[in-house]
């Protein structure tokens, strides 16, 4: 039986390597979704079949639809940081009078890691390479939490910068640029709520152009700010909701649109608004609206290279406060 064990032992140890997750071992994924953990999240004593996470079609958006059993590192990360390795499926099934629609879920294992995860607490979901997974809990108020978000693109890190000499002698404006320093509301970094995930991918791969043009698919308004679009699969599906009656609008870059490379004009031809930037210096933004409440954004351009050969990230998620709507209100009256 002991021979048997220490088998089994190495067999897993060969099969993940060793342990040690380290806070830049996350952007190694290629898709991440994020949520506040919610009681009905945590593993309850009293309940011994709790050990599921219904998925939403965020979570679909993630792990696909179908099923698959994932190599899975379980980390849990408190005042210690617990680690495990061992397997979570993902089932998706499908139900007569779901219309085709599908469902799936989630099965993790019941160890340290997932026992000890608590309300308010942040949950990782990782996809690597399509069947190994990352099952992360970080605690609540854990300081570890800021660095992740933040290698993820999601939050600022706070670092106060000291003003240089030159700046504090001639001030942080010139007669030559001083058209272009105009106020704008600060875009709001995305909550993590218990209500809904959110997503982030990492090219180069195509999932940031595929989840994109799913949203486009599915809205009947659009708004887009991005500073380059040369992408020509992202504007077919923008042509083809536009001619569905989708109503959209697009904001871009002076220069950027005048390029070799630009498809502006292709999508002013079908008859879409294309504006660009009369007022600041270039028209930097990257992101979109869909239907007023799902945002997209990110450092990903809507163009080929940003898909096959640049390290890029775009994240999904659902605007609170509708920051982002004001600001391309405000961009948009603006410009024209």
């Amino acid at each position: 039986m002991l021979k048997r064990f220490v088998v089994l032992f190495i067999s897993i140890f060969v099969s993940f390597g060793a342990l040690a997750f380290e806070l830049q071992d996350l952007t190694a994924y290629n898709a991440v979704a994020i949520k506040t953990m919610k009681p009905t999240d945590t593993i309850r004593p009293d309940k011994k079949y709790s050990l599921q996470i219904t998925g939403t079609k965020d979570l679909e958006k993630v792990l696909g639809t179908e099923k698959k059993e994932f190599k899975t590192l379980y980390v849990y990360v408190g005042d210690t940081q617990v680690e495990e390795y061992n397997t979570a499926k993902w089932y998706y099934y499908y139900q007569p009078s779901w219309n085709g629609r599908g469902r799936g879920k989630l099965n993790y294992k019941r160890n340290q890691i997932t026992e000890s995860g608590k309300a308010g607490d942040t949950l990782f979901v990782a996809r690597k390479n399509n069947d190994e997974l990352l099952f992360l809990i970080v605690e609540k108020d854990n300081p570890i939490k800021q660095k992740l978000l933040h290698s993820l693109g999601l939050e600022s890190e706070k670092v106060i910068k000291e003003p240089s000499f030159w700046e504090r002698l001639w001030g942080t404006k010139s007669e030559e640029t001083s058209e272009y320093e105009i106020e704008e509301e600060k875009l709001s970094i995305p909550k993590i709520s218990e209500k809904s995930w959110v997503r982030v991918y990492f090219t180069p791969g195509n999932d940031c152009e595929n989840n994109i043009i799913a949203e486009i698919n599915q809205a009947k308004k659009i708004d887009i700010a991005v500073y380059s679009i040369t992408n020509q699969n992202i504007v077919d599906a923008i042509i083809d909701a536009k001619e569905r009656g989708a109503k959209i609008r697009v904001i871009t870059d002076r220069l950027q649109s005048a390029g070799k490379y630009s498809l502006a004009e292709e999508l002013e031809s079908a008859g879409i608004p294309v504006i660009t930037n009369v007022k600041h210096k270039i028209m930097h933004n990257k992101f979109a609206i869909f239907d007023g409440k799902r945002i997209e954004s990110g450092s990903y351009n809507w163009t080929d290279s940003a898909t096959k050969s640049n390290a890029e990230n775009c994240m999904f998620f659902d605007q609170e406060d509708k920051a982002f709507t004001k600001q391309f209100e405000y961009l948009w009256d603006l410009y024209q």
